[in-house]
């Protein structure tokens, strides 16, 4: 068969094909799209597909079209080892639920309270120790980790081309996870007034660091299932999940530690261990995490640069010693003396140098070819890793220039340290960063599996203002608290702006998963205008208009790479609702020389049609050059 009239195209729409060939989709089953998108997948392209999922487009074009021409469907292409489908196929469901019911509950609706009490007594120790660290404890285990492991869970396999091992034994690590989530939080406040409660919460942790193991196993044991190699981000994903469970089990051990001192003991433990604490979870976890994921969609999701293998295998290694320099030199500054401060303040200079270096080499700031409400989230969740990693290498500067400038008096002057700012850096990863990451990913791939075109659903710029206002107010007005209470109300305040934008995405993702999802109506890109007679094709009218008017242009389509439209299927759905200059730029036609050439030849068929004494059928001008008065007017020969 000639390859101008196979189908489907790399331009098919996974629905079009679906509709018409529903045999073909064992083979895409076997790349990835188990349970996504329901029976119809997602509304996306084959050539989008094969990209998402790292398919060579050729050979999986190939096997569709085989599965397409045999009726019954190919059995030898479902090859699929999976006990438990319907348990695995939507997995990140449970777990993205119980995310959003955490951050709107124990996680940042618990902080934005405890921010509140701060900001009414303008002391950051109206907030007990123990209440802050259950709250932190809810957003790093609740927020950050149950959105990692669905995600992991749904994602993983299907980037392996393969299907999840031991689907029970993963949904029961949500259970685990959210029990000891919740008696940890309830237990750990009460454990410092009464002893009753200490066991319990170090059960509740025990059971959550069982349940991250059995989570690293359980990914660990998929990928061996494939038989396929390691990419090379990968390698950022193994080690996030290493980091991962030491931060569990230090963070179990920390627990136990805090709850059996009080007073000075307590304190001085706390300086001495929390801080290394924060670096692993924040740095090692969840920075080592999205730098992984994000090298695995930007490029395939969005179309930016290819990211650059040799320079992302350097950084990984260069990232890791400097997260290990980080933790021993806040561990041996507090233990063996202040001078070992110079390492972790270089480990930082080097962690930041390191992370701007992979991420710009990526160029997510360019534009792109599709706009994607997601995007913004993504983009500005980097920004914010940008200002916390410059804020970390400029603490020296504020810390002994300018407070000691400004405010010479100031207890964080005199301390040596300002807890603010230093809060007001983990604030801007942890909420600016790693927060509108999970928020942005989950609004491009939770519609995607459910089968829904983001074009339909809200924009969600709700969200990302109120997300980004009350962050901003929060790194700032914490920051500006060294210098005057007046700032205490300001940052107090943005903890609700950061819930009630997490509140509207929550609800929002919510309807999706749950199939009540309010959407738009369907509308093509801009209302094209209609073809009149007596003016030239333009590139704002669709492919499919010009065509149903001339079908002899056809040809000129063809020969300028519209090789796609030689398909009679994709003529009646993609191009209808394509422009002529959204073509063009898909697949890097000159748009003017096209619209040059379109014209000339629907000329030439227009005094042809006139030559002969037809000047009605398939002329978009009535038969006439597009430069002459309307044929309507002109003296029939």
């Amino acid at each position: 068969m000639n390859s101008l009239t196979e189908w489907p195209t790399e331009e098919t729409l996974i629905p079009d094909l679906l509709k018409a060939a529903p045999q073909a989709r064992s083979v895409l089953d076997r790349y990835g799209l188990r349970g996504c998108g329901g029976r119809l997948g997602p509304m996306e392209s084959l050539g989008y597909f094969a990209r998402a999922h790292d398919v060579p487009l050729e050979p999986l074009l190939a096997e569709v079209r085989l599965a397409a021409a045999l009726r019954g469907g190919p059995p030898k292409l479902v090859v699929l080892d999976n006990s438990e489908p319907q348990l695995a196929d939507a997995i990140y469901r449970p777990f993205f639920k119980a995310g959003i019911a955490v951050v709107l509950t124990l996680g940042a609706v618990w902080g934005a309270y405890l921010l509140l009490r701060i900001a009414l007594t303008g002391r950051f120790s109206a907030a007990s120790l123990h209440d802050v660290n259950a709250h932190g404890h809810a957003q790093i285990f609740g927020w950050v980790g149950l959105f990692v492991m669905g995600f992991a869970y749904q994602a993983f396999p299907r980037f392996k081309h393969t299907s999840l091992s031991w689907p029970r034994l993963a949904f029961a690590t949500l259970w685990m996870m959210l029990v000891g989530l919740v008696v940890r939080s309830i237990a750990q406040p009460l454990a410092a007034e009464s002893a009753w409660a200490w066991w319990p919460a170090i059960g509740a942790s025990v059971l959550e660091v069982s349940a991250i193991g059995l989570f690293a196993a359980i990914i660990l044991a998929t990928w061996r299932q494939s038989g396929k190699g390691l990419a090379f981000y990968d390698g950022y994903i193994l080690s996030a999940l290493i980091w991962f469970v030491v931060q569990a089990i230090y963070e179990s051990l920390y627990l136990a530690a805090t709850l059996a001192v009080q007073g000075e003991q307590l304190v001085n433990l706390v300086a001495t261990w929390q801080p290394a604490l924060r670096d692993i979870q924040i740095h090692g976890f969840a920075l080592l995490m999205i730098l992984g994921v994000s090298q695995r969609i930007f490029h395939h999701f969005y179309g930016f640069r290819e990211p650059n293998q040799p320079l992302s295998r350097a950084v990984l290694v260069v990232l890791n010693v400097a997260i290990a320099g980080e933790v021993a030199g806040l561990i041996l500054m507090r233990t063996a003396g202040h001078a070992w401060a110079a390492l972790w303040y270089l480990s930082g200079l080097v962690l930041a140098a390191a992370t701007v270096a992979l991420v710009a080499s990526w160029r997510i700031f360019s534009p792109t070819e599709e706009h994607d409400r997601s995007l913004k989230f993504l983009r500005a969740a980097y920004v914010w890793l940008f200002l916390s990693l410059g804020m970390l290498v400029a603490l020296p500067l504020y810390q002994h220039g300018l407070l000691a400038l400004l405010t010479p008096d100031s207890a964080a002057a005199r301390l040596g340290f300002s807890h603010a700012y230093y809060g007001a850096i983990r604030h801007a990863i942890t909420v600016g960063f790693v927060s509108l990451m999970i928020v942005g990913v989950s609004a491009k791939v939770v519609p995607t599996l459910n089968g829904l075109s983001t074009r339909r659903l809200s924009s969600l710029w709700g969200p990302f203002l109120l997300i980004n206002l009350g962050c901003s107010l929060r790194v700032f007005g914490q920051t500006a608290t060294d210098l005057t209470a007046f700032a205490f109300p300001v940052a107090g305040v943005s903890g609700l702006l950061e819930v009630t934008g997490l509140a509207l995405w929550g609800s929002h993702l919510w309807l999706i998963m749950a199939g009540r999802a309010r959407l738009k109506r369907e509308r093509t890109e801009e209302p094209a205008p209609p073809l009149v007679d007596g003016a030239p094709i333009r590139g704002e009218h669709t492919v499919g208009a010009v065509l149903e008017r001339e079908p002899e242009l056809l040809g000129v389509f063809l020969a300028h790479g519209f090789t796609m439209l030689a398909s009679p299927q994709l003529r009646r759905t993609i191009a209808r609702v394509v422009t002529i200059e959204r073509a063009c730029r898909r697949i890097g036609v000159d748009l003017p020389r096209f619209l040059a050439a379109l014209n000339d030849s629907h000329n030439r068929l227009c005094n042809g049609a006139l030559a002969s004494g037809d000047g009605s059928v398939g002329c978009v001008t009535s038969r006439r050059p597009v430069t002459q008065e309307p044929c309507a007017e002109e003296p029939t020969p």
